[in-house]
């Protein structure tokens, strides 16, 4: 086909026409900035600056569109193929008018502060001179419960921490307290060393250049009092078991049983856990198993946060006496039954200052101290002793009380 100069030029008017109605001006077409992969408008993005987003992706942000439009119509902007890409991510782009639309931030691993470039049919606008400060998100600490002396090594999982700087003195926080060690594992996990802190609830916090995670019921650990027992009164325990005060240190047992409960505080013989009372802010009673030791270490745990052990003493005791009074001439046999540390291995046995004399008979279980009872110079109550075979004294019990009698 041959075209004549009026041909081509009716040709250029209907071609400037046609994309002046889908937005290109003229000077644009006249200047040769339109081709087949753009039509030359760079589509600038205008928001609030350091606006806030999760850093796993949903933030809608809404945006003024600068440099051109993005159609008078939902179709018109279709055919105008306008995307977004924020830090460098495609994000999704909804349409609100023809100078204003809604993106959504994407989802990203390292919760900086960047910024956002508009694209309208193939043609990339300048980057915005606005940042969207994308910030870490938590959804776990382990452990929940952490001592109060700090020392603790936290990890912490959610979003966004490679753009973490473990160097950064805030980038991890227990309450207001600075973690005294970060270090970045992952993009979804971090561990830190916890600072001391108070008894009670503390907000843990990751902090990036985008800014501070946000509080949840997942971003916190519960601060526990590290229980001690005070051994100045020297707590002596019956070695046959028993009912024992101790009085704690390091904190209180709550003000009263409710609080006691639910400060979940217990007592730990070795590994065994005792049945454990409340007597008040700072005594506790526990009932002691039969020992057969000088000393038993004793914990105590505070919401599993155990305090350092600490040795109550174990006096050995008479446990029974097969009989229970004679003359002041005695000479009646009495089986002795005795418990302690080599029990087996028990000497001195004394009834009041009368020494006795006694043979031992079986082992274990079966122990017996066959005694016969010495003379005494007066009647009245007496209490039975002995010494231990690891040559410790024996402690008074109602089951070592002898009495004399006159006739």
């Amino acid at each position: 086909m041959t075209y004549s100069k009026k041909t081509r030029t009716a040709a250029g008017v209907a071609t400037a026409a046609t994309l002046l109605m889908a937005g290109v001006s003229s000077t644009a077409f006249a200047s040769g900035r339109v081709s087949a992969q753009g039509d030359g408008i760079e589509l600038g993005a205008e928001f609030t600056d350091r606006i806030p987003a999760r850093s796993t992706g949903g933030t809608i942000i809404p945006v003024t569109v600068t440099g051109g439009t993005v159609g008078a119509t939902p179709q018109a902007f279709s055919a105008m193929r306008v995307t977004a890409r924020v830090g460098g991510k495609s994000a999704q782009v909804t349409y609100v008018d023809e100078t204003h639309l809604k993106v959504v931030a994407p989802a990203t691993t390292s919760a900086t502060a960047v910024t956002m470039q508009l694209t309208r049919r193939g043609t990339a606008g300048p980057e915005s001179a606005a940042t969207v400060a994308y910030y870490p998100g938590i959804v776990a600490v382990t452990p929940a419960r952490i001592s109060s002396l700090g020392g603790t090594l936290v990890t912490v999982n959610g979003t966004g921490f490679l753009g973490v700087d473990p160097d950064d003195p805030q980038a991890v926080t227990f309450g207001d307290a600075a973690a005294t060690s970060v270090t970045v594992v992952s993009a979804t996990k971090i561990t830190a060393v916890a600072p001391a802190g108070t008894n009670g609830t503390a907000v843990v916090k990751v902090k990036s250049t985008g800014g501070a995670s946000e509080a949840n019921g997942s971003s916190k650990v519960n601060y526990r009092a590290a229980l001690g027992i005070d051994t100045t009164a020297a707590p002596t325990a019956k070695a046959s078991g028993g009912p024992l005060l101790l009085t704690i240190t390091g904190g209180k047992a709550g003000g009263d049983i409710k609080e006691f409960n639910a400060e979940r505080i217990g007592v730990l013989a070795g590994k065994k856990a005792l049945s454990t009372t409340w007597v008040d802010e700072t005594h506790l009673k526990v009932v002691m198993p039969p020992m057969t030791t000088d000393t038993a270490a004793l914990t105590i745990t505070h919401d599993t946060i155990a305090g350092e052990p600490s040795d109550v003493s174990i006096a050995p005791v008479v446990t029974s006496l097969s009989a229970k009074t004679d003359t002041i001439a005695g000479g009646t046999r009495v089986a002795v039954r005795v418990a302690g540390a080599s029990a087996g291995d028990s000497t001195g046995f004394k009834f009041g200052d009368n020494a006795a004399v006694c043979a031992k008979q079986g082992s274990g279980a079966t122990l017996v101290f066959q005694c016969t009872v010495p003379p005494a110079s007066q009647g009245g109550p007496v209490a039975v002793t002995f010494t231990s075979g690891t040559g410790k004294a024996s402690r008074f019990t109602a089951a070592a009380m002898f009495s004399y009698t006159e006739n």
